[in-house]
């Protein structure tokens, strides 16, 4: 008894300086979370080519490992490409045209108060908000240099994850203290979650924005691609998404005595917009993870937090990890104790 005493007890100390030392180093290095959680999330993505041409094809690790990268390096660079040529320097004048369109929300909000006599916004709440909006503009453009110091870290990451793929793989396997049917649970999900939103939310994105920015051409919004590049970004925000940025500018034609084009860009988005947002999320999230619609929005709110924008994938993932550790907390241990 007292010897098993004494090795629970050193298990017990152990577990905690490890368990300290873990908390410690995190602290020290939480400004590269985002960078390494891409990497993760490029590895999951990378996998199956990797075994393809290492094991089946017989490529050298290492030119294997180059090659994956140099294409997501590429990939990646499509789309900031794009924002920095054609985005970025229209951002310089974003107060002006903030400033047209807030008015239009503020003469809405103004309407609304005149006839139900609900308050709304308070005038100071009102008069503030493209001040607030073109405040966190700075801080936007400031955020550059820690977005490509994370992007450096995930790329190196990367490379070192591949070459020595297996022997990682081996080794989560090896320690993670579960049954082996556990085991393969936490892979398939951690898999399945972080694949369907990889793809989903990126290719969601492009296509509400696309779609968004033909009818902003359309119906005469100036700076479509302005607010095509917006509303993309603001798609991947669960339920409210591409709402946040044509609505206020249905709001600004209707007031600015537009009302055609306003009517005709509330429809187009309702119409089309939003179905390709809901027919895509369908197709895609549910072809490799059948995710409640629940479990995206606090993992969202929850990921982006903890993360950053990388938490819009390893938020959601989060939250089934707990679901699924309940389950596996039942199967280990309600088991053993009926056995018992």
């Amino acid at each position: 008894m007292q010897a098993t005493f004494n090795e629970r007890f050193r298990q017990v100390v152990l577990f905690v300086i490890l368990l300290a030392l873990a908390i410690l180093i995190f602290i020290q290095i939480n400004f590269v979370v985002p960078g390494l959680l891409g990497a993760l999330t490029l590895y999951l993505l990378n996998r199956k080519l990797l075994f393809t041409l290492s094991f089946q094809k017989k490529w050298n690790i290492y030119i294997a490992a180059s090659l994956l990268l140099l294409i997501d390096v590429i990939i990646l660079a499509i789309p900031f490409g794009l924002a920095i040529l054609f985005v970025v320097p229209k951002l310089q004048n974003f107060s002006s045209n903030a400033q047209e369109l807030f008015q239009g929300v503020k003469e809405i909000v103004v309407r609304i108060d005149e006839a139900t006599g609900i308050e709304l916004l308070s005038k100071e709440n009102l008069s503030n908000i493209p001040a607030i909006v073109s405040s966190h503009l700075p801080d936007f453009l400031s955020t550059t240099a820690s977005l490509f110091f994370n992007l450096s870290t995930m790329f190196f990451v990367l490379f070192f994850m591949l070459i020595n793929a297996t022997k990682i793989e081996s080794s989560l396997i090896k320690y993670i203290p579960l049954k082996p049917e556990n085991k393969q649970k936490i892979t398939a999900e951690t898999k399945n979650i972080v694949t369907s939103y990889a793809i989903g939310i990126p290719v969601l994105a492009i296509a509400q924005g696309f779609c968004a920015y033909i009818g902003y051409n359309i119906f005469n919004i100036s700076d479509p691609m302005l607010w095509g590049f917006v509303t993309c970004v603001c798609s991947v925000i669960p339920f409210v998404g591409s709402g946040l940025i044509w609505i206020p500018l249905v709001a600004y034609l209707f007031v600015g005595g537009h009302e055609s084009d306003a009517i005709g860009l509330a429809i187009y988005c309702a119409i089309v917009v939003l179905n390709v947002d809901n027919v895509l999320r369908l197709f895609l999230l549910k072809a490799f993870a059948n995710i409640h619609p629940l479990i995206t929005l606090f993992g969202v709110i929850t990921g982006i937090k903890l993360f950053g924008f990388i938490g819009l994938i390893f938020g959601p993932l989060l939250v089934s990890y707990l679901l699924l550790m309940i389950k596996i907390y039942v199967s280990e241990f309600t088991s053993s104790e009926v056995s018992e």
